[in-house]
């Protein structure tokens, strides 16, 4: 999931003049990057003057409306007005308005970086908490959160110190925005002639343009892995993928030393031993320990399916290339190989499956399990004004009735200078609002399926499907929200917990019932997905599982290693851990870390992938138990997880929903292992 930034909605949404239901129009969809940073300056003014009237009040006629309530709804204010200055950074056609997002993102990064480094406010928030007011559970935590980030930016600290970490915080600002802008604006392909092609699909090769005659193969997703699972020439494999993993080499590695060594610095400033331990002191996780015991107990059981599995990969390899093999999978055969083997072992034919996905008919079928599940009533707004043609915006609606609670955008097929993943932004926040009405929550999806050609439509792997409804869970978690606060609103929970409900969501996508409904022929909805097929896939869900799960471990180690102990060399360190963890050597000549986007939004929390689908499985086991599409467990989801948002502890929705303690056994028996300790 893409962090949960100040990333937010981009358009004027349609007119409102034409649906009384849809948000108020005070956002644009295609600013000049001149008006776009007006507006962000604008905005960013007003909130400073906002935050001045907070810290000269004085203490006397302190209240929590007027003080930590009012730094919530200032931040929140902010984040609302510039929502499509910022988002237009990852979905705008302009690249010179994606750079003026880029600018304003950067402006706002620091600007909440001054916020909770003013001492003026801090001491107002403590004249406030002084008074030990009665509060609700919900408005102590908001107070005690806030304090926190003010000792968390070295408040408690001497002048001279606080002083060095605002530097720090506003250069590390700079440095992260330009490392995101750097992987997303990167472009670069390979040239192949058509015997390079040999084994990928003839629709793939259709759609592809040419150069010089050869056909061109970009670095973007709906390229990138067709290709590798399906190439049959491994020279090719390796070119595309050594361009892969060198994206925003050159930009990026000097980039990401100097971040990860500010990080450092500000950390050890602040009286923490590392960057590690200061972001994992506020997580599920709260301390580097914990990951490392957590990676290193999940790490031990998995190289035992990870080394058998790995063997029948050689044996396959040793099957295709003969006396030429070197009896190693490397890092351009594992997707190929793993994808052959399910096609031999278990006669899983991905381009066949994928006949059954056609977009459209799985975006349909997709929002109806959800609306059946939650609760929930979605309806396409005709003609709403967006930020492209293929963008499609929906309201939601309570299935019992009433007006609309929220809206959702679905941008799902790639174009240049797009953001290159699938992630959901959470957009406008929902939140209580002086009047006493609550803001109706906006969130959009953008994501890279493959286009529709001229004779056929966009069709999903299997996979993308799995993506589809991960991204959309998230979409979920942002817009059903029921918590007072922008703080907790949604999916910003602890970063360790935030890719829970999404991950669990994927489980539908395994369920014969729901596949059955997903899938149609793209000539023909009505021709389900045959049984035999759908048999096959569900045979095939654990197939190289452990070097899928031991894949996300080499993440999550990469994270926290440069994250506790920066290494000289970034690139060595990166290609030890994938030796050791992953058990699949990386290339030679590469420097994936370059575009190891993460490292930036979810640095030294990478593990919360991993850690946050442990809780997931736990949760899904539920559902497995009591039914998959069953509505009453649903809401019961919807009200104690996803409406929630960070509102009370995460440890406490979890025992509110699965009505005990969490543990690890549904997560283990979930890719094929036995249950162990607690994690």
């Amino acid at each position: 999931m893409k962090h949960a930034l100040i990333l937010l909605v981009l358009s004027s949404v349609a007119s409102a003049a034409s649906d009384p239901f849809l948000p108020a129009s005070t956002l644009r969809y295609e600013p000049t990057p001149l008006e776009l940073m007006d507006d962000c300056r604008g905005a960013k003014k007003r909130a400073e003057s906002a935050l001045a009237a907070v810290a000269r009040m004085p203490q006397a006629v302190r209240t929590f409306d007027n003080t930590p309530w009012e730094l919530d709804r200032i931040g929140s204010e902010l984040s609302d007005r510039t929502a499509s200055d910022v988002f237009l950074k990852y979905v705008s056609l302009s690249s010179s308005t994606r750079d003026a997002g880029n600018e304003c993102e950067t402006l706002l990064g620091k600007f909440y970086v001054d916020m909770y480094s003013r001492e003026d406010l801090y001491r107002a928030l403590k004249e406030y908490a002084a008074k030990g007011e009665p509060l609700s559970a919900e408005s102590k935590r908001l107070v005690d959160k806030e304090l926190l980030d003010f000792k968390r930016s070295g408040l408690d600290l001497r002048q001279d110190k606080r002083e060095a970490v605002l530097a720090l915080r506003k250069k590390l600002v700079e440095l992260e925005a330009a490392f995101g802008r750097n992987i997303n604006e990167y472009k670069d392909f390979a040239l192949f002639d058509k015997a390079e092609l040999d084994g990928l699909p003839e629709d793939f090769i259709a759609r592809l343009e040419t150069a010089e005659g050869k056909y061109k193969v970009s670095l973007d997703y709906p390229d990138y892995f067709p290709f590798m699972d399906n190439a049959l020439n491994p020279a090719a494999r390796r070119v595309l993928e050594g361009k892969f993993n060198n994206r925003a080499a050159r930009q990026n590695l000097p980039i990401l030393k100097e971040v990860l060594a500010l990080r450092q610095k500000a950390a050890r400033t602040l009286g923490y031993p590392s960057h590690a331990h200061f972001i994992l002191e506020d997580r599920m996780a709260k301390s580097p320990k914990t990951v490392s015991d957590f990676m290193a107990r999940l790490r031990k059981k998995l190289r035992v399916l990870g080394s058998e599995e790995l063997r029948v990969l050689r044996s396959l390899k040793f099957v295709f290339e003969g006396g030429s093999s070197d009896a190693e999978i490397r890092a351009w055969d594992w997707r190929f190989y793993d994808n052959q083997l399910k096609r031999v072992k278990y006669a899983v034919d991905s381009q066949k499956i994928k006949e059954y996905f056609p977009a459209d008919h799985v975006t349909e079928q997709m929002l109806g399990v959800y609306q059946k599940l939650l609760g929930l009533k979605f309806r396409l707004i005709e003609n709403a004004a967006t930020w492209h043609p293929d963008v499609k915006l929906y309201e939601i609606a309570d299935a019992s009735g009433g007006g609309p609670i929220a809206y959702f955008y679905l941008d799902l097929f790639p174009r240049e200078g797009k953001y290159k993943h699938a992630a959901a932004f959470p957009l406008i926040s929902g939140r209580l609002l002086p009047d006493g009405s609550y803001q109706k929550p906006v969130a959009a999806m953008v994501a890279n399926f493959n286009k529709p050609a001229k004779n056929r439509p966009s069709l999903l792997t299997h996979d993308e499907v799995k993506t589809f409804f991960h991204e959309f869970g998230h979409i979920m978690h942002q817009t059903v929200t029921t918590a007072r606060y922008g703080r907790f609103s949604g999916s910003s929970t602890a970063r360790d917990f935030v890719e829970a409900p999404s991950q669990m969501l994927e489980n539908w996508v395994w369920d014969r019932e729901v596949l059955q409904s997903l899938s149609g022929h793209y000539l023909d909805h009505s021709k389900k997905l045959p049984n035999e097929l759908l048999g096959k896939m569900l045979a095939a869900k654990n197939a190289d599982s452990g070097l899928v799960h031991l894949r996300q471990l080499l993440f999550g180690s990469v994270d926290q290693l440069y994250h506790g102990w920066p290494p000289s060399n970034t690139t060595a360190a990166y290609a030890r851990l994938a030796k050791e963890v992953s058990m699949i050597p990386m290339s030679d000549g590469v420097h994936p870390e370059a575009s190891f986007g993460h490292l930036m939004g979810y640095d030294a929390g990478y593990y919360g992938y991993l850690w946050s689908k442990v809780y997931a499985e736990d949760m899904f086991s539920r559902f497995k138990a009591e039914g998959v599409l069953n509505p009453v467990l649903g809401r019961r989801y919807r009200t104690e997880i996803l409406e929630r948002g960070s509102s009370r502890d995460e440890m406490e929705s979890l025992k509110a929903f699965l009505g005990r303690e969490p543990d690890e056994a549904a997560f283990l028996e979930s890719i094929g292992l036995k249950a162990g300790k607690k994690g």
